[in-house]
């Protein structure tokens, strides 16, 4: 319904620019821009009134749209209306197009108000736009194609109500064939029938500690920092008493070796009341070792039929009647092109993202055929060579948002809102007229996301709606080669602390990820340019960032969670620094130094203890977000901040009355 209404609008409009094309002379253009706007939206709401029904977000979207065209429309007619009547008042054709082409003074504010109107309105369709990528269009389990039985299968076994022993049911098959989604599925069906659910993701880089800590902040209300502190052996009695006398469902997915049943099995109680554990992996042996009772579920591949259907569903993802688009020979070509991904579920989803971007052009499709040249390789191989097509064909300011999700941890859920900070500070998103450089960077987002390179991940389980977003493990694989490859990124994980502090002094950016990576020697990297560190639960020389003079062209730094007190002064020295993430550190003030960073766009210590603020970080003009604990007192200069975007988290005060006016850019306080 919500499409034909604004398929109406969209063509009153049209018929306006043609019928009224004297009146329209003067805003031509930007009814133009309105029109083509209103058109892009069309092509989202007939999936959208399909997926609204007992979609709440979804339908507000599509009200909104509805709202909007109908403001377009009324805002054009009004317009023609007042140009006709200003043309009656000067009689005659020629006199009216001289009228509306060369506007009287009352003319030309009637303009000045058209020109406002279509502004707001373009600002609305914008937000509108964004707002799309927080409607879930799609089904939570798109791109779970054939695996009905499957799915049955594994339900039986968690909801199998004779069984009353603890019991293990595994899924295995290699990366890409789906093992994920199809958990999620199953999780998210079973999860209310159980007294206590928890998700884990594990990989290949992980702790006990990590595992065991974060099953407790998903049964437990302990705060992350009471968390923190406990012991392992802490850590273990609690997830033991917690779900003794419970019946669970957890789920460990991507688990690579059999020591993560070793470390979590004895805390996981056998209360004999139906307990589940589901477990994700790529390798039998692990799924026997943690029951060898249970035989595991080993993935197939998609027929060629079933290939298609993922396929077209990723490249025509807001198209109902994939017939309706999709010509004889454009669908051929497509099933050439599914046929050669071997049945592989994630090179199917990525390469259907790809051409989600081509439209349906026969030519453009034959191109990417064409590349596909492979028939030897192994079905891993394919798929690599598929992602790495995918990656190829990225336009160029896409490939360092992409490259950079290899210095993120596999299996890292990173927050929307930090990735997009990150990105601007690093210089990778252009400024566009009429744009924020935040609303810029979610557009370039929504364009990985539409290509299948990039997860949204949304969680709903707090207050606030926190989205979040991750890549498959073998897309992470792929962007660590390549950043390491090009000399983009270097990254260090876990468990790779040999070699760590023989960096060359090449290296711009480093990431470091768990406790043993900072064994780094910080001489060895005077071109550094970014600092991340993930993971890190231990104390830090935190020294070796601010206060060598090696590192002096620093831009980013992220310290979120490493554990020490004090910010040395020689922070101030880093003069080039546009990024400076303190969260969840121990940090009790900040020096007064800071105030010498002129260029600092982002600021953030919450989860710190620091109660107030220096006066000169506010008057750095630069600062597009900051993040600070509710308790700090805000004593702002009211002539700073002119492109402050973000404030957050602030309590009530003087400040309020005294400074918000000027804070001309801000689109978020709380």
């Amino acid at each position: 319904m919500a499409d034909a209404v604004l398929g109406y609008v969209v063509q009153r409009i049209c018929d306006l620019l043609i019928d009224e094309a004297v009146f329209l002379f003067e805003v031509k253009d930007q009814v133009e821009w309105v029109k083509k706007e209103l058109k892009t939206m069309q092509c989202f709401l007939k999936d959208a009134d399909t997926k609204s029904k007992g979609d709440e977000n979804v339908k507000n979207w599509v009200r909104q749209v509805r709202e909007i065209a109908y403001q377009a429309e009324e805002l054009v007619e009004s317009y023609v209306l007042d140009a006709e009547q200003r043309g009656r008042r000067r009689k005659g054709f020629i006199r009216t197009i001289v009228c509306c082409r060369l506007p009287s003074p009352n003319g030309l504010i009637v303009l000045h108000q058209f020109g406002n109107e279509i502004e707001a309105i373009r600002a609305k369709i914008r937000e509108i736009m964004r707002e799309r990528r927080r409607a879930i269009l799609h089904a939570p389990d798109a791109d779970l194609v054939g695996m009905d039985a499957e799915t049955n299968k594994i339900l039986g076994h968690l909801l199998d109500g004779s069984r009353k022993r603890r019991s293990v049911i595994s899924i295995v098959g290699m990366g890409g064939l789906g093992k994920t989604t199809l958990a999620k599925r199953v999780f998210n069906e079973a999860k209310a029938r159980f007294s206590l659910s928890v998700w884990i993701d594990v990989s290949q880089q992980y702790s006990a500690e990590g595992l065991l800590r974060d099953i407790l902040r998903q049964v437990t209300k302990l705060k992350v920092k009471k968390l923190e502190q406990m012991t392992r052996t802490e850590c273990e009695a609690t997830v033991y008493q917690t779900l003794k006398a419970e019946n669970y469902l957890i789920v460990m997915d991507d688990v690579w070796d059999k020591e993560v049943w070793t470390i979590l099995s004895p805390h996981l109680p056998d209360s004999e009341n139906g307990s589940r554990v589901l477990i994700t992996t790529r390798y039998v042996d692990i799924a026997r070792a943690a029951d060898p009772s249970t035989p595991p579920l080993e993935l197939r591949l998609l027929d060629d039929e079933e290939s298609w259907k993922l396929l077209s569903k990723k490249a025509f993802p807001y198209q109902e009647d994939i017939e309706a688009v999709c010509s004889e020979p454009l669908r051929n070509v497509g099933k050439e092109i599914a046929r050669k991904c071997r049945g592989l579920p994630l090179a199917l989803v990525v390469l259907g993202g790809l051409l989600s971007t081509k439209g349906p052009s026969l030519g453009a499709w034959r191109r990417v055929a064409e590349t596909l040249v492979w028939e030897t390789s192994k079905d891993c191989r394919v798929c690599l060579d598929i992602l790495a097509l995918s990656y190829e064909d990225l336009p160029r300011h896409l490939k360092c948002c992409f490259l950079f999700f290899s210095s993120i941890p596999e299996d890292f859920e990173i927050n929307v809102d930090k990735l997009i900070g990150l990105w601007i500070a690093e210089g990778f998103v252009e400024q566009r007229a009429g744009e924020t450089l935040e609303e810029t960077a979610e557009d370039y987002l929504e364009e990985l996301v539409q290509r299948c390179t990039v997860i949204r991940v949304q969680d709903e389980s707090g207050p606030i709606i926190e989205v979040s977003c991750r890549i498959h493990d073998l897309l992470h694989d792929l962007t660590v080669a390549e950043a390491k490859e090009v000399g983009f990124l270097v990254s260090h994980g876990i468990r790779d602390d040999e070699g760590v502090s023989q960096l060359d002094s090449s290296v711009r950016r480093l990431s470091l990820q768990g406790e043993k990576a900072w064994c780094w020697d910080s001489k060895s990297t005077p071109r550094l340019r970014t600092f991340l560190s993930f993971g890190t639960r231990c104390q830090v020389d935190i020294n070796r960032v601010f206060s060598d003079r090696d590192l002096k062209l620093l831009k980013v730094v992220d310290l979120e969670g490493a554990l020490f007190d004090e910010l040395p002064e020689e922070v101030g020295d880093l003069i080039h620094l546009r990024y400076l993430c303190l969260k969840n550190t121990g940090i009790t003030s900040l020096p007064s130094s800071v105030a010498k960073l002129r260029h600092l766009q982002f600021l953030d210590a919450e989860g710190t203890r620091i109660r107030t603020m220096p006066r000169g970080v506010w008057k750095i003009a630069a600062l597009r977000q900051v993040l600070i604990p509710p308790e700090v007192e805000l004593n702002m200069v009211e002539a700073g901040l002119r492109s402050l975007q973000v404030l957050k988290v602030v309590g009530a005060g003087s400040w309020i009355d005294s400074c918000l006016g000027s804070l001309t850019s801000l689109r978020e306080c709380r």
